[in-house]
């Protein structure tokens, strides 16, 4: 879906909330403008999409229309369309290393992170061999200035917040991150050798893995980070998008339980971690 497309539907279905609360109060666009102090012309613009309303607009739209309840959640849906999507090209113009470095003060923000990736391990509990591989296929594929050790060294440093017994980790990965060979078979056994640490009882960290024989109720097609369940980051292929309305966030709250429910842990995922890293020695 293109990102214009994305963006316009969100704006849709935020235009359509407010006006089913003015319809709910059996109120006209122009009693609610006397009711809100808007000009009539500006209430026809929110609800067909035309404006974007701010916060106070929202609030008096609300109280007007008696539904103070829903000011918390319109307000986070409009901020979610402001900054709802960013082109990884213009995030990475300059290489990867600012990048990476850019998620440092909401990594030492958020308090509860829960991580779900299929097909590669999460940079926070990458080894740096693997983390070289990972963002020199991303570099390459890109197309994009060439700072690889400034991004490895950036992505090492992140790592330093799991230390922080204050911070609780999640993390969900796919079989299939296994199995991806972004680094040779002694590098990717270090790696899955480093996952292995973590399913031995560190206190503040804890390391699931969906196999692929198992049947999920959902099967994201995307990557997520949940932070505290104040926003979500999902990675697609052409950029970054956030959401930060709380019943989206809560759909992926749901996501990650349901993912959870079916993942192994502790014995199950050494056993499995060991079964792969035995196949990359073997080649």
């Amino acid at each position: 879906m293109a990102t214009t497309t994305r963006i316009d539907e969100a704006k849709g279905v935020l235009a359509a909330r407010l006006k089913a609360l003015r319809a709910a109060a059996n109120l006209t666009g122009r009693a609610l403008a006397g009711l809100t102090g808007m000009d009539h012309t500006k209430i026809s613009k929110i609800e067909n999409a035309v404006q974007m309303p701010n916060q106070a607009d929202i609030r008096a739209w609300c109280t007007a229309c008696n539904a103070e309840e829903q000011v918390v959640d319109l307000i986070a849906a409009a901020q979610n369309i402001d900054a709802m999507y960013t082109e990884w090209r213009r995030l990475e113009e300059t290489g990867l290393g600012h990048v990476q470095r850019s998620f440092l003060p909401l990594y030492d923000k958020t308090r509860r992170f829960r991580v779900w990736q299929h097909s590669a391990i999460p940079g926070l509990i990458q080894t740096e061999a693997y983390a070289r591989g990972h963002l020199r296929t991303i570099i390459t594929w890109r197309g994009i200035p060439d700072d690889l050790d400034a991004a490895v060294k950036a992505r090492m440093k992140q790592q330093d917040i799991l230390r922080n017994g204050d911070k609780q980790f999640a993390f969900i990965v796919g079989e299939q991150a296994l199995r991806t060979p972004l680094v040779g078979p002694e590098e990717m056994a270090a790696q899955l050798g480093r996952l292995t640490e973590l399913t031995n009882g560190v206190a503040n960290v804890s390391f699931g893995i969906i196999p692929a024989s198992a049947t999920p109720q959902m099967m994201p097609p995307e990557n997520f980070w949940i932070y505290d369940a104040d926003r979500v980051r999902v990675d697609t292929v052409p950029g970054q998008v956030q959401h930060k309305a709380p019943s989206d966030v809560k759909v992926y709250e749901r996501a990650f339980e349901a993912l959870h429910s079916i993942a192994v842990y502790g014995q199950a995922a050494r056993d499995l971690l060991e079964i792969t890293k035995g196949e990359f020695l073997a080649t």
